[in-house]
């Protein structure tokens, strides 16, 4: 989660939230693949392949549930950090709280006896959480019969660059732009068509 000025955003949805709701409640969950397990796929990959393939082809289960552990084992620091660490998160922790003074992470801890890993390594409470929420991911995917899939196939095809291409073409004037021989002449043929800023996770940006 990227520090930034968010004094009147509400924070983003609790771990507990996301993992009873799953893909019953789509809109969140959308934003939650966008999000989260696109970083977890990997960005640079995501885009391509997620506008191709249907989201449970795409995602293995063991993905989605490491994902919602991420989620909730960096939860309480992310939000604490966003507010109060104007210097971002930390990976080092001690014991339940950061360097810093914030809340440490639920499942992953740094101490002196820890091997060489990022937070430490993951907790036997960590690991049977995640065995919990694969458990759950399997099921929702079955409850589910692939209509998130479906969902959020749409979305990726509306805010994919040709769609909003076609839309700005159909609803506004570009269609009728004259030619002409000066900038200026130009941005008034053109008029104003821009789209505001592109409304993050509850204005947060994470990152794992």
């Amino acid at each position: 989660m990227k520090n930034n000025e968010r004094s009147n955003k509400p924070n983003p949805p609790g771990p507990e939230i996301i993992e009873n709701e799953l893909r019953t409640n789509t809109s969140q969950y959308t934003e939650f693949a966008d999000r989260m397990i696109r970083a977890v796929y990997g960005k640079s990959r995501y885009g391509a392949a997620a506008d191709m393939k249907l989201f449970d082809g795409l995602i293995s289960k063991s993905q989605e549930a490491f994902t919602l552990l991420l989620y909730e084992n960096g939860y309480k620091n992310w939000v604490w950090a966003s507010t109060n660490d104007r210097g971002g998160t930390t990976s080092e922790t001690a014991s339940n709280t950061t360097d810093s003074g914030g809340p440490g992470y639920g499942y992953t801890e740094k101490s002196k006896d820890s091997l060489p890993s990022r937070n430490g390594g993951w907790s036997n409470e960590g690991m049977k959480k995640f065995n919990d929420l694969y458990k759950r991911v399997g099921e929702d995917r079955l409850k589910d019969k692939g209509g998130f899939e479906q969902v959020y196939k749409r979305h990726r095809k509306d805010r994919s660059p040709t769609s909003r291409k076609r839309k700005r073409c159909k609803d506004g004037p570009m269609h009728n732009i004259q030619i002409s021989d000066d900038l200026g002449d130009l941005m008034s043929g053109i008029g104003s068509n821009d789209e505001g800023p592109v409304a993050g996770y509850a204005g947060q940006a994470y990152r794992i």
